[in-house]
């Protein structure tokens, strides 16, 4: 095929770069042979060959031999998909130029319609934009497809000025098609969002677009591909900011203002990376001043880009676009009015005046109530806002800090969200009989009522998940009464708290169980029918398939002669705790066993006292009732949930600890720091935490029995685990295989696995190598025992029950299974597999309240053996800076379970006998 001349045929030129796509490439070729039907229009299809070594070659060939005026095949040898697209525009012979990659398909009128729009529009348009799809695909071939976010955007087919819809108009990959003789070329230099780029330079010279509603582009998503590559801002941060660079550039070196479309387009990369709930952006694995660096760049850019851009831009959040549109580093300006109105460079650009308030928590414990709340708010880190509660008049301040929502739909701080609580001792009412308690908020001594609440964690009042508005009314919105204490709140915001006498609460309570639930109404009649009120029951639950600090303090306290009575409370199969059992010859037959979600659980719930749990998922862990259910039995129970915590506190995760999120009345810690973070960072009270010790650190040891085995054992990731709730048809977790396959992760697992050194100096010294993944890891056996296959020295272990004292070495990334090592004095070394991709967000967190502060640290094979070398040498013994911090870390009474159940035991009334 030749290279085609200045005049074109009138018709559509598809461009289909390929490189090994044998499995996809005729599904691709019959969405584009059905294109063949009802048209009156030349259609050419252009099979670009980038060097494949498959049998697409031949199916591409072979097309071009059966349907000789469709398919071209082309063979292009300069490497890249850019490379191949930028051929097929030099070989187009068609007035007009689409394109499709070699896995996606269009729908079947897709081609017919976007030609009859542009021959209509060809002088006022150079550039039609269609829907795009997400085409999934089953093992039998299945197909379902999920529109893209952007298509909600446009409903009508037609053309459209650059001006409307805010410039918003451009979040567009290569589900384009564009008139041909345009000087614009792919770069071929850029691995990622060479499509943008490309796209960008085509829309500088537009001033309006067509939309075609009634054409599909579907793009294939399952594999792992480069793509997902630069997901991470470890490939990826320097990459977006060049790509801005080259959309404006043009202008720029030119004199003249970027137009607004362009800078839309340029905005959309930084939008979904900002938005996107784990870090995509920001490149965290840099050194500070690298760090710094970035920032800037990146800062002056988006001063290229109009504030109202920003502010309109349909794919960010609200509240992100305000965060977006701080990066740039500019004077906003505050003025105090009847609201708050934010300017910048004298224009305003938001003003606050509903101070919207979430209650995150509100609950009563030990007749005291507790209420959390937030105000949240655009640009709250620019004004000091101090919150107030007043309590029959008598106004008092509250300490604020920045909410955990502040992590707004992400897991880094997005936005300032002042967070308060207010606890008010309802012993009170015996002097006071009504409290009458309100909040408001004061900014530069002007006080601002509250005008909208949203509750999201409400315990005692029905009110979850509704938006309130102000109104100037007495009238009662929600009440509730438990222990005979009347809670109220009423449509302008009051919160009324009254007393009432045992009789009139008898009569609340009847009158509320005819109205419940029917799920629940059963529990609060027998409730009810108690002859024995006091709660008596200890229940303890660890998480699913594994034995954790709740068996081990389970084990201490069950055969107590104290008046309580005490139950394990196990979860789906039996089999794995009475392995468990077995094996360490337990004694179980006085042991109560029942099953999480039971009947039995449930009845045992209302009597009991305390829920001892080792993880800190309530509703998977604790509480066997969703949150309706929870809400209808707020006046029966009352136990008090003890979180056992399954390590020590290392990792800087608040959105899963903080006071605001959780249900937590007690903290079992094991060190001084804990207690600091805490109370200061976590904003728990001291009284909150009792610093006992984890309940396996009092199981008996026998350091006698060490075996020359080193332990390696690291932790899991997000990004190839996800939802942890999710599991496969064997009951493993699920994890995504290939991006697990792809990850760096991975690549470091099976650099120690397959390490013939490693092998070699493990067996000089008589030493074997255990690996212990985490149990989430069980579902991808199969693709990890192979790693070990012929190694007599290094084994993955497929138990879990195995006792870390044993052992002579300690390996692991960052898991809390080190502190285990640390109370055992056991010599530690710290095996970075992925320290980068980690530090720029891979995981639920990213940074550590402590370092490697017991061990050398290491990210390759030859540094572990040198680190195994030095501890060999030393006898196995731990190097004394390290030692003597050992010595200090942990500070608890030496028998853990004793002291974890006599300080339960000695709450005022929780004991009968």
């Amino acid at each position: 095929m030749r290279k085609l001349q200045n005049k074109f045929q009138h018709g559509i030129t598809i461009i289909v770069p390929f490189y090994n796509s044998e499995e996809t490439l005729l599904e691709t070729a019959k969405s584009l042979i059905n294109q063949i039907k009802g048209r009156d229009f030349e259609l050419e299809v252009l099979l670009i060959d980038n060097n494949s070594t498959d049998h697409s070659s031949e199916i591409a060939k072979a097309l071009a031999i059966v349907y000789p005026d469709l398919f071209h095949y082309i063979c292009c040898a300069a490497p890249g998909v850019s490379n191949a697209r930028n051929l097929g525009l030099e070989y187009a012979s068609m007035e007009y130029i689409m394109f499709l990659d070699a896995d996606d398909t269009y729908s079947r009128t897709s081609v017919k319609d976007i030609y009859e729009l542009f021959k209509k529009n060809e002088k006022n348009i150079d550039i039609i934009f269609y829907p795009r799809y997400f085409m999934y695909v089953d093992n039998e071939g299945k197909k379902t497809f999920k529109q893209h976010p952007r298509n909600r955007l446009f409903r009508e087919t037609g053309i459209y000025r650059e001006d409307q819809f805010n410039n918003n108009l451009y979040y567009m990959t290569l589900n384009i098609a564009i008139k041909n003789g345009q000087k614009s070329r792919f770069d071929s230099e850029i691995p990622y969002g060479e499509d943008m780029v490309f796209i960008s330079e085509i829309l500088g010279r537009s001033s309006s677009i067509g939309y075609v509603s009634t054409a599909h582009y579907n793009y294939r998503f399952s594999e792992w591909s480069t793509i997902n590559r630069y997901q991470s801002p470890v490939y990826s941060s320097n990459l977006i900011l060049d790509n801005m660079e080259k959309q404006f550039y043009p202008y720029l070196s030119g004199g003249v203002s970027i137009p607004k479309q362009v800078q839309s387009m340029a905005l959309n990369e930084i939008a979904w990376r900002f938005s996107n709930l784990a870090n995509r952006l920001f490149p965290y694995h840099l050194k500070p001043s690298d760090f710094r660096k970035w920032q800037v760049k990146l800062r002056d850019l988006l001063r290229h880009i109009d504030d109202d851009i920003i502010l309109n831009y349909p794919t960010l959040d609200s509240f992100h676009r305000y965060s977006v549109l701080e990066l740039k580093e500019e004077l906003i300006k505050v003025a105090v009015f009847d609201g708050i109105d934010f300017r910048k460079n004298g224009t305003k650009i938001h003003d606050e005046k509903n101070f919207e308030t979430i209650i995150s928590d509100f609950k009563i414990t030990d007749n005291v109530l507790y209420i959390y709340s937030f105000l949240k708010m655009k640009l709250g880190e620019k004004i000091n806002v101090k919150a107030f509660a007043s309590i029959n008049g008598v106004e008092t301040e509250l300490e604020t800090w920045n909410s955990i929502s502040g992590r707004y739909k992400k897991r880094d701080y997005s936005n300032y969200f002042p967070a308060y609580k207010l606890v008010i001792d309802l012993d009170t009412l015996e002097e006071y009989n009504t409290l009458d308690v309100h909040f408001y908020y004061k900014i530069n001594g002007k006080i601002f009522n509250i005008k909208k609440y949203y509750s999201v964690k409400n315990r005692i009042l029905d009110m979850n998940n509704e938006s309130l508005i102000f109104k100037d009314s007495h009238e009662v919105f929600s009440e509730n009464t438990v222990n005979n204490i009347t809670l109220q709140w009423l449509r302008n915001f009051h919160l009324l708290i009254t007393k009432i006498d045992q009789n009139e609460g008898q009569k609340v309570y009847d009158e509320k169980t005819k109205e419940t639930l029917d799920s629940v109404r059963l529990l609060r009649e027998e409730f009810r029918s108690m002859t024995d009120k006091n709660p008596n029951i200890w229940l303890y639950v660890d998480n699913f398939n594994t034995v954790d600090n709740a068996f081990y303090q389970y084990q201490n306290d069950f055969l107590k002669d104290d008046g309580a009575e005490r139950y394990y409370v196990y979860k789906n199969d039996f089999l794995y705790l009475g392995q468990y059992i077995a094996k360490h010859n337990i004694d179980m037959s006085q042991m109560k066993f029942v099953l999480y979600g039971s009947e039995e659980h449930k009845r045992l719930l209302l009597r009991a006292t305390f829920v001892l749990a080792a993880y800190n998922e309530y509703f998977a862990t604790v509480v066997p009732f969703n949150h309706e259910e929870l809400l209808e039995l707020s006046d029966v129970l009352k136990f008090k949930y003890i979180y056992l915590q399954h390590g020590v506190l290392h990792a800087k995760a608040p959105q899963t600890y903080d006071v605001e999120r959780t249900y937590i009345d007690k903290i079992v810690i094991s060190t001084d720091y804990e207690r600091e973070v805490f109370t200061s960072e976590l904003h728990y009270n001291e009284s909150d935490l009792l610093q006992v010790g984890m309940s396996r650190f009092g199981l008996s040891s026998e350091p006698n029995r060490k075996v020359k085995r080193i332990l390696f054992a690291p932790s899991w990731r997000h990004t190839f685990v996800g939802d942890l709730n999710t599991f496969d048809e064997h009951g493993n977790r699920k994890i995504d295989v290939e991006e697990f396959i792809h990850s760096q992760y991975y690549k470091s697992l099976r650099d120690i696995m397959q390490s013939e050194n490693l092998e070699k100096y493990l067996e000089k010294n008589n030493l074997d190598l255990d690996i212990k993944l985490h149990p989430i890891f069980s579902g991808a056996m199969d693709i990890l025992l192979p790693l070990v296959e012929g190694s007599t020295r290094i084994h993955i272990l497929e138990t879990q029950t195995i006792d870390s004292a044993n052992y002579l070495i300690f390996v692991t990334d960052f898991s809390s299974f080190v502190f285990d090592a640390v109370a055992n004095r056991t010599p530690i070394i710290y095996y970075e597999l992925d320290r980068d991709e980690f530090l720029a967000g891979n995981h639920n967190y990213r940074e550590l309240y402590l370092g490697f502060e017991f061990g050398d640290v290491v990210d390759n094979v030859p540094d572990f053996a040198d680190a195994l070398k030095r501890i060999i040498n030393r006898n196995y013994s731990v190097e004394k800076k390290y030692l003597d911090k050992m010595n200090l870390f942990y500070n608890f009474p030496k028998d853990p379970r004793g002291a974890l159940y006599n300080a339960l035991s000695s709450m005022e009334g929780i004991i009968n006998g």
